[in-house]
C-alpha cells in the first residue's frame, strides 16, 4: 500500500511540474497568435475597410483557442450590447484572460489598444496597432527566454520533488 501511495505522489508532482512547464511553453505561442491577430486586424480595418465587429468574427475563425474565444466573445457582445467597444474590450479581456498563459504585461498592452479601437480615425488606430505590435514583440522575446529557462527547470523540479516526498514518506 505504501508503494502505491509513493507512486501516486511521484506521478502527481511530476504532472504538476509538467503542467507549469507547459504554461511557459504556451505563452510564446499565444503571443505569436496575438501578433498575427494584430496584423490581420490592421489589414482588415485599414486596408479592407471592414467594420470592427466583422474583423473580430474573422479573427475568431482564423485563430486558435483561447485567443479565438476572446474575439468571438467581443463580436457577440458587440452584437447584443449597446456599450462602447472600450468597455466591452476590457470586460471580455478580464473574463477570458484566466484561460490564457500570458502575463499581465500582455493584458495591459491589449487594454491600452482597446481604448483607441473604434474611437479614433483609421490612421490613429493603425498607429496604436503598430505600438501594440512593438510591445508584444518585446514580450515575445521575454516569453521565449522564460520558456527556455524555466520549462526544463519545472519538469525536473516536479520529478525531483516527487522523489523527495516519496523517500520521506516511505
Amino acid at each position: 500500500m505504501k508503494w502505491i501511495g509513493a507512486i501516486l505522489i511521484l506521478f502527481t508532482c511530476t504532472w504538476v511540474g509538467i503542467d507549469i512547464a507547459r504554461n511557459y511553453s504556451r505563452r510564446p505561442r499565444q503571443i505569436k497568435e496575438l501578433l498575427h491577430a494584430l496584423q490581420i486586424m490592421e489589414a482588415e480595418m485599414v486596408y479592407g475597410q471592414e467594420p470592427i465587429r466583422q474583423v473580430f468574427i474573422q479573427l475568431s475563425k482564423q485563430l486558435g483557442p483561447p485567443i479565438a474565444f476572446i474575439f468571438y466573445d467581443l463580436s457577440e457582445h458587440m452584437r447584443t450590447s449597446h456599450e462602447s467597444l472600450e468597455v466591452l474590450w476590457e470586460r471580455v479581456l478580464n473574463e477570458k484572460w484566466k484561460y490564457t498563459s500570458m502575463k499581465s504585461n500582455e493584458k495591459e498592452v491589449l487594454l491600452h489598444l482597446g481604448q483607441s479601437l473604434g474611437v479614433h480615425d483609421l490612421e490613429h488606430q493603425r498607429k496604436q496597432i503598430h505600438l501594440a505590435h512593438i510591445h508584444l514583440s518585446g514580450e515575445l522575446d521575454d516569453a521565449n527566454q522564460d520558456d527556455k529557462r524555466f520549462s526544463k527547470l519545472f519538469r525536473a523540479l516536479g520529478v525531483l520533488s516527487g522523489l523527495l516526498l516519496m523517500l520521506i514518506f516511505i
